[in-house]
C-alpha cells in the first residue's frame, strides 16, 4: 500500500519534530514550531484524554524538560498555568516560537506511548500539544529515525519532497493518527478496491495470512451493512505483547494489542477476530456516527454523553454478529458468546444499582477505575449495551417479520448523521429506533436504559425458539459470597458480593482470612472446604480486620446459578425456526 502524498504548495502548517535518539531510555523528544505568531502570549495545552477511551489520563504527568525559544535561539519566558497548560511570552521581534519537551513513554497500551530498543509507538493525544482556538490549523510531523532500518507506519499522508514528514489537516486528525515506528512486518491487501495494511510489531504464534484473509471478510461484511467504505485507505496496527488485550479505534486506522502466543487455540483466535471486528465497526459507529457531545472534542476535560451504550455496546453486539455473517464461526459459537455475555451481566450485582444511562455518564470516574466494590455498584455499558442492542434487534425483527433489523437502524443513522459527521442527540437515536420498530418504546427505555429492571431475555428469545437457562457450575458448593486471593501466604479477601452471607457478616475486601471453623483456609482449598457443608449450615470465620483478630459467624445460602446458556426450545414452531434462520443466517 503506497502512502499518498501531498505537495508543498498545500502546506502552511505548524511543525512537530519527533525523535527518540536513545530508545532504550523510553523518551520521546518533541519540538513544536509555531510560525507567524503575532500575539504577546502563546498558550499551549496537552490533552488530558484520548477519544475512544473515556478517562482523564493526565498525559502531562509524563512530560518533562519543557523549554521555549524564538527563531534566533533566544530563550523565551514561560510559566505553567495549570496541569496541562503552558504560557510562553513572545519577543516582539520574533517570527516563530519553538517549544521543546520530552515525553516518558513506557506504557504499552493502545492509548498510551511505548518506546524501547525495537520500536516507538505513540498516540497524538498523549504526545502533541495544541493551541486553543487554533485546533483547525494544519500541522506536519517530521520523524527522526534513531536507526536506518526502522520503518514508519501511520495513517497520515506523507509530504512530497520531505522525507519522513507527514501532514495533518488539523489537530483532531493528528490525535486520531497514531505512529508505529521501528522493526515490524507489513502485510498489504485490497478490499473493495481500496488499499489496506496490517502492520505487526512483536513476535508470536500468529498466522499472518489467516489474519489478513479473515480481516478481508470482516471488512466486506461490515461494509455491506453501511453501503461501502468511508475512507481511501486503512491501517491495522497490531502489537504482540506478553499478555495485553485491547483496541482503540481511529478514523482511518486502529491499534490492537493481543497476547503474542494467544493465536493457536481456536477460542483465543476467535476472540482476536471479535476484537478486529469491534474496532473496525467503529470506522462508522463512533468515529463518524457519534453523539452530539462528541461532535467536537474538548481535550481539556471530560466529554459527557449518555449514548455510549450505543457507540460501544451496539458495536460489541456487532463484533459477535459480524464474524457469524462472515462465516468465520458458526451459530453455535455465536450463541455461546451471547450466553457468556448474559452470564457476566447476571453475575454482576451492580446491575441492580447502576442504570445503563448512568454507566455511560459515569465512565469518566468508574469504568476504567475499578475497585473492590465496583461489581456491587456498577455495570459496563459495553456489556449491558451489547445485550440491550441484541434485544432491540430481536424486537425489531419480531415486529416487522424480519423485514427490518438493527441493521436498518444503523443504516438510517449513518445516512442522517454519519455521512455528514453531524452529532446525534439521544432523542434522535431513540426516534430512529422506534421508527424502524414501528412502535413506541418508552417502556423499554425506562426499564432497560434509565432503570435497572432485569432484562427479560426469554420474552425476546421466545419468537426465535430459544431460551436462557441458568446453571450452577459448582452445584455441590453452598454460597458464601466472597473471592479470596493468596499472595505470599497471605489470604486476602478480594471481593464481597452485596447481600451475600459474607456481606451481612461484615466481611470486607482487604480483610485477611485465617480460618474456617478454627482450621486454616487458603484460596487454593476454599472450594474443597466448602464441599463439607450444605446450605443452612452455620460456620465461623476467623480474620484479621485492620490487624485486629475477629471471629464472625454466618449462615451459608443455597447455590446460585452462575452460568447462563442459550438453548433451543424443545418443540419450536415453524415460525420460530424461520425467525431463528433469518437472524442467524442458517
Amino acid at each position: 500500500m503506497q502512502t499518498p502524498s501531498i505537495t508543498n504548495s498545500d502546506l502552511k502548517p505548524w511543525h512537530f519534530q519527533v525523535s527518540m535518539p536513545q530508545p532504550a531510555t523510553h523518551l520521546l523528544h518533541i519540538r513544536f514550531t509555531v510560525d507567524n505568531w503575532q500575539a504577546e502570549f502563546l498558550d499551549v495545552h496537552l490533552p488530558v484524554w484520548s477519544p475512544g477511551s473515556y478517562l482523564v489520563r493526565e498525559y502531562a504527568k509524563h512530560l518533562q524538560e519543557f523549554t521555549a525559544q524564538d527563531d534566533r535561539g533566544k530563550p523565551l519566558a514561560w510559566q505553567k498555568i495549570s496541569k496541562n497548560h503552558w504560557q510562553i511570552q513572545r519577543h516582539l521581534e520574533s517570527e516563530s516560537i519553538q517549544i521543546s519537551y520530552k515525553i516518558f513513554a513506557n506504557e504499552l497500551t493502545v492509548r498510551t506511548n511505548h518506546v524501547d530498543s525495537t520500536h516507538s509507538y505513540f498516540n497524538g493525544g498523549a504526545t502533541f500539544m495544541f493551541v486553543p482556538q487554533h485546533e483547525q490549523h494544519p500541522l506536519t510531523v517530521e520523524i527522526e529515525l534513531p536507526k536506518p532500518e526502522w520503518a514508519i507506519a501511520t495513517a497520515l499522508p506523507a509530504v512530497e519532497g520531505k522525507p519522513n514528514t507527514f501532514y495533518s489537516s488539523n489537530f483532531d486528525t493528528l490525535v486520531d493518527s497514531p505512529f508505529e515506528i521501528g522493526i515490524h512486518t507489513r502485510h498489504e491487501f485490497t478490499v473493495l478496491g481500496k488499499p489496506h495494511a496490517f502492520v505487526i510489531w512483536g513476535e508470536g504464534n500468529h498466522d499472518s495470512k489467516r489474519i489478513v484473509q479473515d480481516t478481508k471478510t470482516l471488512i466486506e461484511t461490515e461494509a455491506e451493512i453501511f453501503g461501502g467504505l468511508p475512507y481511501d485507505r486503512y491501517l491495522f496496527l497490531l502489537h504482540l505483547s506478553s499478555g495485553g488485550f485491547g483496541g482503540l479505534e481511529h478514523k482511518n486506522c486502529c491499534t490492537l494489542n493481543f497476547n503474542r502466543f494467544g493465536f493457536r487455540k481456536l477460542d483465543n483466535y476467535l476472540r482476536f477476530v471479535n476484537l478486529v471486528a469491534h474496532e473496525f465497526f467503529h470506522t462508522w459507529n463512533v468515529k463518524r456516527l457519534r453523539p452530539k457531545a462528541l461532535e467536537t472534542f474538548d481535550y481539556d476535560r471530560e466529554n459527557y454523553t449518555p449514548s455510549l451504550w450505543f457507540s460501544e455496546g451496539t458495536t460489541s453486539y456487532y463484533d459477535q454478529l459480524v464474524p457469524l455473517r462472515a462465516k468465520i464461526y458458526d451459530s453455535k459459537h455465536f450463541l455461546k458468546l451471547l450466553g457468556d455475555s448474559i452470564t457476566r451481566l447476571q453475575t454482576t450485582y451492580g446491575r441492580h444499582v447502576q442504570s445503563l444511562h448512568e454507566s455511560s455518564l459515569d465512565t469518566w470516574i468508574k469504568l476504567y477505575r475499578p475497585e473492590a466494590n465496583s461489581p456491587n455498584t456498577q455495570i459496563s455499558y459495553y456489556l449491558k449495551g451489547e445485550l440491550v442492542s441484541m434485544l432491540l434487534d430481536l424486537l425489531i425483527r419480531d415486529k416487522t417479520n424480519n423485514q427490518r433489523s438493527l441493521d436498518t437502524v444503523m443504516q438510517i443513522m449513518w445516512q442522517r448523521f454519519g455521512k455528514s459527521e453531524i452529532g446525534f442527540l439521544e432523542s434522535e437515536l431513540h426516534e430512529a429506533i422506534e421508527t424502524v420498530a414501528g412502535t413506541n418504546l418508552d417502556g423499554f427505555w425506562q426499564s432497560y436504559l434509565y432503570g435497572t429492571k432485569e432484562l427479560d431475555y426469554n420474552f425476546y428469545f421466545e419468537p426465535f425458539g430459544l431460551e436462557v437457562q441458568a446453571f450452577a457450575t459448582t452445584e455441590q458448593l453452598p454460597y458464601l459470597g466472597l473471592t479470596l486471593k493468596g499472595t505470599n501466604g497471605v489470604q486476602s479477601i478480594k471481593t464481597v458480593e452485596a447481600n451475600s452471607p459474607a456481606y451481612f457478616a461484615g466481611i470486607s475486601p482487604g480483610d485477611e482470612l485465617l480460618a474456617m471453623n478454627g482450621i486454616r483456609v487458603t484460596a487454593e482449598n476454599l472450594s474443597d472446604r466448602l464441599m463439607d457443608f450444605t446450605a443452612g449450615d452455620r460456620i465461623e470465620l476467623t480474620l484479621f480486620q485492620q490487624d485486629r483478630l475477629v471471629h464472625t459467624q454466618l449462615t451459608l445460602q443455597p447455590t446460585v446459578g452462575d452460568r447462563c446458556v442459550l438453548t433451543p426450545l424443545s418443540h419450536p414452531s415453524s415460525s420460530q425456526m424461520e425467525n431463528l434462520k433469518a437472524w442467524l443466517g442458517g
